[in-house]
């Protein structure tokens, strides 16, 4: 890779908020590609067709992803959140994950591209078997995923573009911040994974530190100092359907 590839996600996706209306559509006229993660429980009918709407009208600027099932933590008081982790059984994370990867095939049908993301980046080696038993093709969280022998994709997000309060609740950081951390990492090329969250932006302000991150991300790729990619792209790439371009 001649030039640094970034994926853009977008979590927690399950309704139709005004913040999210206005991003999504900001990030279409910018034609920058985002990944959304569906909390499939909590998926809205309205918010169903509106992202099926906009995966068909156009395809290259959005995914439609799984993340987890009900988006809940289950780690006991005091340890890193998860949804699926080391106190759950295969079984368990298997049929929760499925009964997921259900809702999403019914819910979008071919719009639905097969990548499964862990919300707070917790899994196990449970989480994994699941996911590969059930034929996704990209598994995104954190860090590297760590099985033999794995079939699906690993395309892991490590940089975050929120923080979080003690009491868990998002919040934006600053334009600043967001481009700085970055631009650290597109020093180092390759692959990069962003995930933001659009229900941290609580204001004005906010709003606008992230349209400029965004407006960032829109001129590198115009000078191609990046290319944003989808994890459909990639899936295309890598089974030889479409060759990766600069």
């Amino acid at each position: 890779m001649s030039v640094p590839y970034i994926f853009l996600r977008d979590d927690d996706i399950w309704t139709d908020d005004e913040i999210f209306l206005e991003l999504s559509c900001f990030l279409k006229k910018l034609r920058l590609p985002v990944i959304y993660g569906i909390i499939p429980s909590r998926l809205e009918p309205r918010m169903r067709d509106i992202l099926k709407r906009a995966k068909i009208d156009d395809p290259g600027l959005l995914d439609i992803v799984q993340h987890g099932f009900q988006h809940v933590n289950v780690a006991p008081p005091g340890k890193p959140k998860y949804e699926f982790g080391a106190g759950r059984s295969f079984y368990q994370q298997y049929q929760d994950i499925g009964d997921g990867f259900n809702i999403m095939q019914r819910s979008f049908g071919s719009s639905f591209t097969p990548a499964f993301m862990p919300p707070y980046h917790g899994f196990d080696a449970a989480t994994l078997q699941a996911v590969e038993k059930l034929g996704f093709k990209v598994f995104s969280a954190g860090k590297k995923a760590v099985l033999s022998g794995k079939s699906f994709y690993d395309l892991p997000a490590r940089v975050a573009l929120n923080q979080y309060r003690p009491d868990g609740v998002a919040l934006a950081f600053d334009s600043r911040m967001m481009v700085a951390r970055c631009r650290q990492e597109m020093h180092g090329g390759g692959m990069i994974g962003l995930v933001y969250h659009h229900r941290a932006i609580k204001d004005a302000a906010d709003m606008r530190a992230i349209k400029l991150f965004f407006r960032f991300l829109a001129q590198a790729q115009e000078r191609r100092d990046a290319r944003l990619f989808l994890f459909s792209q990639w899936i295309r790439w890598k089974e030889g359907h479409e060759k990766i371009s600069a």
